[in-house]
């Protein structure tokens, strides 16, 4: 029982660090605030598919909550390369 909500708890907290990285350390607001976004979807199919059941429900949770951590992964990308633009352009 509390592998699953170490796991759930390790996959959140850390796109949430990353956010405030993306928003504190970059100076990114927009991207952090649709990183945080990204992260609402994934904890309501966490406690719809995961948490009830982790082995039975895997596939589904994977299935629903991946889009949003992988997108989340993109905008996080999109961040650094928009704030190396701006610290090439001079903007910073």
């Amino acid at each position: 029982d509390t592998a699953k909500w170490i796991t759930v708890g390790t996959i959140d907290l850390t796109q949430l660090a990353v956010a405030a990285y993306v928003y504190q350390g970059l100076g990114e607001k927009w991207y952090s605030i649709l990183i945080q976004l990204l992260v609402v979807p994934q904890v309501f199919f966490q406690f719809k598919y995961f948490l009830p059941d982790p082995v039975k429900n895997d596939v589904k949770y994977q299935g629903a909550a991946q889009p949003f951590l992988v997108l989340g992964i993109l905008m996080t990308g999109l961040a650094v390369g928009h704030h190396n633009q701006l610290l090439a352009a001079g903007g910073l």
